[in-house]
């Protein structure tokens, strides 16, 4: 959505990325933060959009980090509207049984080096955290924002949706937003984005985190290069190609594991979010 749905071509005009989110919302200690760096920013960049563009900021960072349980996430959702007052809010949300092996592929790709079991084990020490199933108990972030915002004011919508009916969703989204630009979808939007490697190169790839620098291994005992890039990367590529794609395109280590052992923990979330949804949803796939 951020590299092709939001963007002038479609009557949208993005007025922070991540970058900017990061510095002026994320970033500031709870004791520093002061709403009024970001709504100065926001003055400055609503003077620069053509006219009938609807201003957007879309980011992933304003729910916290996946990696440590997104902790953050209702703080993070107070900020926005100690910022902005009112403000339309879209959620987008993908089952369960889906997103988490995504989330570990994701957690490969920034260095991480624990296998699944580790990784999901959420085990924590005094003062320091760890993964946290809860973190996409979706019903809890909805109802936070709902209370915030409004229910008429927050969007769901999910990745299920935009694969089988990509117009009919961004359609939905023009409408709740507001734009009377939007008139279809360009060819590029409809492209597939960083794609993540295929999960049978997990333990390799991870085996591969221990001897490149990155995000969350900036010091390995030998350093051959760095994640994702190097021979992170190359593994990575190859992995795609035949025979590994022929051979092992059925082997899916991680969701496997996602599936053995979570498979009824998000029930009763899930029984929750159908009755805070504005709108009937298809959720079938959530079950």
């Amino acid at each position: 959505m951020q590299q092709q749905l939001f963007v002038p071509e479609h009557g949208y005009a993005q007025i922070a990325r991540h970058e900017v989110v990061f510095e002026k919302i994320i970033r500031p200690h709870g004791l520093r933060f002061d709403p009024e760096v970001m709504q100065q920013h926001v003055a400055e960049s609503l003077v620069k959009l053509a006219e009938n563009d609807v201003p957007v900021i879309s980011s992933e960072l304003l729910v916290g980090n996946q990696f440590f349980g997104g902790r953050e996430s209702d703080i993070y959702a107070q900020r926005l509207q100690s910022i902005f007052g009112e403000v339309r809010i879209m959620i987008s949300i993908r089952a369960q049984m889906k997103i988490l092996p995504s989330v570990y592929m994701q957690y490969l790709s920034r260095g991480g080096t624990l296998p699944p079991e580790q990784f999901f084990s959420g085990k924590t020490d005094l003062g320091y955290f760890a993964f946290d199933l809860g973190h996409f108990e979706y019903d809890r972030l909805l109802r936070h924002y709902q209370s915030l915002f409004g229910g008429e004011n927050v969007l769901v919508v999910t990745q299920e949706a935009l694969q089988a009916d990509m117009d009919g969703v961004a359609q939905r989204i023009a409408n709740f937003s507001g734009n009377t630009q939007f008139n279809g979808l360009s060819a590029a939007a409809r492209q597939v984005q960083s794609a993540s490697y295929p999960e049978y190169a997990a333990p390799i790839l991870r085996r591969i985190n221990r001897i490149q620098r990155s995000v969350l291994n900036p010091s390995p005992v030998v350093s051959v290069g760095q994640t994702p890039q190097g021979l992170y990367r190359s593994v990575g590529y190859l992995s795609r190609r035949n025979p590994f794609a022929r051979i092992l395109k059925t082997w899916a280590p991680v969701s496997n594991f996602v599936r053995s052992e979570f498979l009824d923990y998000y029930t009763a979330s899930n029984g929750r979010l159908r009755e805070y949804v504005s709108e009937a949803i298809d959720l079938s796939g959530y079950d």
